[in-house]
């Protein structure tokens, strides 16, 4: 069977082409991240969650990832004793701990990140602008859209009742 072939006969023309591109994008660069810079995928997401917005604290990062929290919880341990991240207490609540990413936390997620950056120009280089910008545009609105679709069938359980 040939990939276009999948890709025609699938009953998800837009989730399995997002799922095919996703791995295809994202899983050789989480190895070479692996190899390069010593880092897991939970380290990875917690190191992403954090570079946008510090002071999130594990709870959060899983809730933004739908990461399960044991595999957040060991990225965040590792993170610490690499030095990558720093916990503080958080004022509101003393029973949670916030996170920061540190310099030496930032350095490598930059490095790791211009990974990403060269091979999506690389992934989007059969693309025209006019057509990158109504992909971003599409995936965007998309996107957007997730805690309304989230809450819909077959997202939800069904009711025994």
């Amino acid at each position: 069977m040939k990939l276009i072939d999948i890709l025609g006969g699938t009953p998800l023309p837009v989730g399995y082409r997002m799922a095919f591109l996703t791995v295809f994008f994202r899983e050789p660069l989480l190895r070479r991240i692996e190899r390069e810079h010593g880092l897991v995928r939970p380290e990875w997401t917690v190191l992403v969650c954090l570079a946008y917005q510090d002071g999130l604290n594990a709870r959060d990062i899983c809730e933004i990832t739908e990461q399960p929290s044991n595999s957040i919880s060991r990225g965040v341990a590792s993170l610490l004793n690499k030095g990558f991240v720093a916990r503080r207490p958080d004022p509101e609540d003393a029973r949670r701990n916030m996170l920061d990413i540190t310099p030496a936390g930032r350095a490598v997620y930059s490095a790791a990140m211009d990974l990403f950056v060269q091979a999506e120009t690389h992934m989007t280089a059969c693309l025209s602008d006019a057509e990158r910008a109504t992909l971003i545009g599409l995936l965007d609105k998309l996107a957007r859209d997730v805690p309304r679709w989230r809450t819909m069938p077959p997202y939800t359980e069904a009711n025994d009742d």
